[in-house]
């Protein structure tokens, strides 16, 4: 094998890798939510949200999130997420994200509350489109104790104002809730 044939072989094969070096698995989120109820009467809200991921090796990342949901007529909402997932590279443009989560919900109404919890399966995609946007659109299923299961959607955009600083906004949409979400992103 010729010494270019040999470099051209090796730069193909580092080629995924060395596209997806700038998506770093380590962040930290800030978001403001804006929530829309669909269950048994609609309702809306807003809150916030503490988010994170940690990557603890080429491929594989701890992920948690913090959730406080505000909606009318005094309806108070708290969730936590703890999980950790895996992240592959599909060609030089695309990366495959799956995820396996434990979800803890609870709703306040007044002097009520109502407690769940469950387990969270996703899949996706995980794109940087040049230097500056990034996207990211999953599913996922989650396996609710006391309500049963549920599979929404997720789609999300980045714009890189800094290297390691985005804005943010998406929607995670399920068949009763959908949330709109803006905020500010920071990378390590």
């Amino acid at each position: 094998m010729t010494r270019v044939a040999l470099i051209g072989s090796l730069a193909l094969a580092l080629a995924p890798a060395a596209a997806f070096a700038d998506m770093s698995y380590s962040n930290v989120d800030l978001k403001y939510l804006n929530l829309s109820l669909d269950d048994v009467v609609h309702v809306d809200g807003d809150g916030f949200a503490i988010a994170g991921s940690y990557e603890l090796g080429k491929k594989v990342f701890l992920l948690g999130e913090w959730q406080e949901q505000s909606y009318d007529a005094g309806v108070d909402g708290h969730q936590y997420e703890i999980g950790g997932g895996f992240h592959h590279p599909i060609n030089s443009t695309l990366d495959f994200v799956g995820t396996l989560s434990y979800i803890d919900s609870k709703v306040d109404v007044g002097p009520f509350n109502v407690n769940d919890d469950g387990f969270g399966l996703g899949a996706g995609v995980r794109t940087r489109i040049g230097k500056d946007f990034e996207l990211d659109a999953s599913l996922k299923f989650v396996d609710f104790d006391k309500s049963g299961s549920d599979t929404g959607v997720s789609a999300n955009g980045r714009w890189y104002f800094k290297k390691s600083m985005a804005l943010s906004f998406g929607i995670d949409s399920t068949d009763n809730v959908d949330v709109w979400h803006f905020g500010f992103r920071a990378e390590f």
